[in-house]
């Protein structure tokens, strides 16, 4: 706890000097009217609003001052995007800028969060956080299956992985709409967190004032990033073989297996053998 209090302090004091450093600079004190009240203030508040969110452990001091001048370049690009988001937190007065960027920070992560801790138990999106150990009980439960089923087992050997959806469609199907200051919490955290990534000028406009949904966002992500976001928040995070999930998936379509949420899959032998047997619990979680 003592250790983690003082990587904090030592981080907002970073981010405080970066932003001033920032602002020192040519481009910063000669900024244009329609970017006045982007203060050091400001520039703090998106640094400690999105860099101390979540991912605080993942933050590397050497590189603060690059992802806060990614903020100052943009807006100095995108006035235009800059006065959208003020209208959307609903800014009366300068002085309350840096508290509703933090707030925004707070309240996206946390609603993003929230989101997916509820995806976790939706099937087949559970799938991508079984835990490794649980791997080789459900290797054991595809052999034991087509063990008891030779007729299983020729059906399964058709499966292939075409039926395997990608992680970023899946979560475009299931993830809720949020309200735009949300949205551009979620996009900016993104984008100032996850270092392998990067949009065009357009998409970055769209993604800065929340004009684009969680699902295209998402959809936008490699599943590496989508691995990284996830490990921000603290969410396991585990791809396990694709044919492995294919098969469950198949079984799962034709009723001879069934996701129980917080548990795992539920094997109706009944169905699998044609004979009077007890369903079978099968941990995945």
């Amino acid at each position: 706890m003592h250790d983690d209090v003082t990587y904090r302090v030592a981080l907002r004091y970073e981010i405080r000097r970066a932003a001033h450093e920032i602002a020192s600079g040519h481009s910063f004190q000669t900024r244009t009217a329609s970017l006045r009240d982007v203060t050091p203030e400001v520039l703090t508040a998106f640094g400690e609003g999105f860099l101390m969110q979540g991912s605080a452990k993942e933050a590397f001091f050497g590189n603060i001052k690059r992802r806060l001048q990614k903020v100052w370049d943009f807006l100095k690009r995108a006035p235009k995007a800059w006065e959208t988001l003020k209208k959307h937190l609903g800014v009366k007065d300068v002085s309350e800028l840096p508290g509703k960027i933090k707030q925004m920070a707070k309240e996206g992560i946390k609603a993003l969060g929230k989101v997916i801790s509820k995806l976790k138990n939706v099937f087949p999106f559970s799938m991508y956080f079984v835990p490794k150990g649980k791997l080789p009980g459900l290797t054991d439960l595809l052999q034991r299956i087509v063990d008891a089923s030779p007729a299983l087992k020729k059906a399964l050997s058709r499966v292939n992985d075409s039926i395997v959806q990608p992680l970023d469609r899946i979560l475009q199907k299931y993830l809720p709409n949020l309200s735009r200051p949300l949205k551009a919490a979620i996009f900016i955290w993104i984008w100032l967190n996850v270092a392998e990534i990067s949009w065009d000028f357009s998409s970055l406009i769209a993604g800065f004032t929340g004009g684009i949904s969680l699902g295209e966002l998402f959809g936008s992500l490699p599943e590496s990033a989508i691995g990284a976001v996830l490990a921000s928040l603290g969410v396991g995070f585990h791809l396990l073989p694709v044919m492995l999930v294919a098969r469950i998936l198949w079984l799962v379509a034709q009723n001879y297996l069934e996701w129980v949420p917080g548990k795992g899959l539920k094997v109706r032998w009944d169905r699998i053998t044609g004979e009077r047997m007890p369903p079978e619990m099968v941990p995945a979680v």
